[in-house]
């Protein structure tokens, strides 16, 4: 059996004289663009908001309000938030005060409303309202919410926002 030894060939791609010039310009133009990227990102305030992890806080830009003022804006009287189904769900129960207020939360995407951990930040959503009927004035009406990752226990404080307004430091009950 023979061996034969291949010559070196001067086309091996890291010698290559012309992907030598060429790849630090393509580097340095990524790297200059992504720079500029996350300068303007920081900037803006927005840098980490696609970032795993660093979601936007809801309740930044509402303005605090107090159980009669969510009254006033949303016609609602907050009842309870309460973890129920052994932890699975939290419940959101109000009561009607103003059913033409009450009614755009019910149909208006933007005023679902969404619970916060206070401690934690964990922020519990619903895609859509599940009420079909019209709302009554002094109806006692609920929302679920699943309980994900089993953020609210008994004795957790969290707060209630309603589109631009928010309810906080309420009790959730078990």
């Amino acid at each position: 059996m023979t061996t034969d030894i291949l010559p070196q060939s001067d086309t091996h791609p890291e010698s290559n004289p012309e992907d030598s010039m060429e790849r630090p310009g393509r580097r340095r133009l990524v790297a200059i663009a992504v720079v500029a990227l996350l300068l303007l990102g920081v900037s803006t305030g927005a840098a980490f908001a696609w970032w795993p992890g660093q979601k936007a806080d809801v309740r930044a830009g509402t303005t605090l309000v107090t159980a009669e003022g969510m009254a006033a804006r949303y016609g609602i009287d907050v009842n309870l938030i309460g973890v129920t189904a052994a932890g699975g769900l939290i419940e959101f129960r109000y009561q009607v005060v103003d059913p033409d207020k009450a009614d755009r939360m019910i149909h208006d995407t933007t005023l679902l409303p969404i619970v916060v951990v206070e401690d934690t930040g964990a922020t519990m959503v619903i895609s859509r309202p599940h009420h079909a009927s019209e709302l009554e004035l002094g109806g006692t009406y609920f929302f679920l919410f699943a309980n994900s990752h089993n953020a609210i226990h008994a004795g957790s404080l969290v707060t209630l926002v309603l589109g631009d307004s928010r309810l906080e430091h309420i009790e959730a009950r078990g």
